[in-house]
């Protein structure tokens, strides 16, 4: 259920900015409108020792420099054995999207950005069992830093690296923490849709 009434906050949120640019009127200040992505992204982390690989998706509205968006990805790491049943782990999260990239006519130009907010750690039993599925709600936090290339006026391809810090965890007893998948996250993120390229805003 907070998935959803966080899904809704979010698009009233977003609809009200694009509501606001259509009367002309501005967002902090001097920020206006001047485009919008969405694009596919793949992540690698560890979490509780192990390798994990996984990837998702988001978008959000860019204010020259800045863009302001929402996220959704799920991470899978090897399996964990719980009382002789081998489960898989996987750490699945959604939330806000905030970022940077500075100057943006440039081809290369660095870039940076901040994810967080709310998901589950899970542990799924694999193959056939009378297990239930564990999981747990959590809170995560991911900045992380990197290169942005544009490759055409319309598709953007950032390479990233970053920590993420979880909290939360306490249903899963000792077979799981939330330090543990605190981790250095590495990634490839695609970025399709209208920048801007007025050099008004590389000033």
């Amino acid at each position: 259920m907070y998935r959803i009434l966080f899904s809704i906050v979010l698009f009233g949120l977003l609809a009200d900015i694009l509501h606001a640019q259509k009367e002309e009127e501005t967002l902090f200040s001097k920020a206006r409108v001047s485009g919008g992505f969405g694009g596919p992204f793949w992540t690698s982390s560890r979490g509780a020792g192990d390798l994990g690989w996984g990837g998702g998706g988001g978008g959000g509205v860019v204010f020259g420099h800045f863009f302001l968006g929402g996220f959704g990805q799920a991470e899978v790491f090897d399996y964990q054995g719980v009382d002789g049943v081998e489960h898989e782990l996987s750490l699945g999260m959604g939330g806000l999207w905030l970022g940077v990239s500075y100057p943006t006519h440039k081809v290369i130009h660095p870039y940076g950005s901040l994810k967080f907010g709310w998901g589950s750690l899970s542990l799924t039993p694999r193959g056939p069992s009378n297990d239930s599925e564990l999981s747990d709600a959590v809170f995560a936090l991911i900045p992380e830093v990197g290169l942005e290339l544009n490759m055409l006026k319309w598709f953007r391809l950032v390479g990233h690296v970053g920590y993420r810090w979880v909290n939360g965890v306490d249903r899963l007893g000792d077979k799981v923490r939330a330090r543990d998948f605190d981790s250095v996250v590495w990634g490839v993120t695609l970025r399709f849709g209208s920048f801007s390229s007025s050099s008004a805003y590389d000033d």
